[in-house]
């Protein structure tokens, strides 16, 4: 018997105003993987993962999670189930890093709650996990691109979610950070934790996903295993480019050429 996907997404249609931006979405994913949305800027991956969250509805289709239309969900007890990390993650306030993953556990507490030993130990794993726990009294504006990245997702472990959707977390980030967050974010799929990330890098994808959905102009060119998602003529049609794979012993990379 096949083990029914945490996340599906069926018949999906989304248009802002009189553009129609993502167009019969049919695809589903496993727990406990790694899956990345890749295509070209304006494919739909960042749209994708809004409606997969319910910061934007869908005008047709639905949203499954462990079988469930999303909209059956109270919007708190959705937050406990997905959490995204949005992209930008430049934070123009004064806030600890602390109170800042503390947000995290806001879907699990009630109105006017203070956090509960519980929460605060749920925070302090979040940072320690992240490796953010070393600056943890520093004030979120003051941070780099790639601490910040980190501490975003530290929040985004705070609440618990099995679902974590990532915008672009490596777009701003040297190298040595790329690695770091791909590594970490191996280390939550072997825990356990759904990833659904959308990422430009294409090598980092084909390094660590274990499956890909290509977009093209808003609609599923492929969705698969990622071995497969990456053959010459997929990346040629979907990209305009060469490509060609290279067995390394840290794993498979990509070289590309016109």
């Amino acid at each position: 018997m096949t083990e029914q996907p945490i996340l599906q997404i069926e018949n999906l249609d989304f248009a802002i105003g009189d553009q129609r931006i993502l167009k019969d979405i049919n695809c589903s994913f496993a727990a406990g993987g790694i899956h990345g949305l890749i295509g070209p800027n304006g494919s739909g991956k960042s749209t994708l993962l809004r409606n997969v969250c319910r910061i934007w509805e869908p005008q047709s289709g639905r949203v499954l999670i462990d079988g469930l239309d999303y909209r059956r969900f109270p919007r708190k007890t959705l937050s406990q189930m997905v959490t995204l990390v949005q992209q930008d993650t430049y934070l123009d306030f004064s806030m600890s890093v602390s109170d800042f993953v503390a947000m995290g556990r806001h879907p699990h507490l009630k109105r006017l709650q203070w956090l509960r030993q519980h929460d605060l130990d749920i925070i302090a794993d979040a940072l320690r996990v992240t490796g953010t726990e070393i600056f943890r009294n520093r004030l979120i504006n003051e941070l780099s691109g790639g601490e910040a990245q980190l501490v975003s997702l530290a929040r985004a472990l705070a609440t618990e979610a099995p679902i974590i959707l990532l915008d672009e977390p490596t777009s701003a980030l040297d190298i040595l950070h790329k690695l770091e967050i791909m590594e970490l974010l191996a280390s939550l799929r072997n825990a356990g934790k759904t990833i659904l990330i959308s990422i430009h890098d294409l090598d980092l994808a084909r390094r660590y996903c274990d499956t890909v959905t290509l977009l093209q102009q808003g609609r599923i060119y492929y969705h698969g295993m990622a071995g497969k998602g990456f053959a010459e003529h997929r990346i040629k049609e979907v990209f305009h480019v060469g490509v060609e794979e290279i067995a390394t012993e840290h794993g498979v990379s990509l070289l590309f050429y016109r």
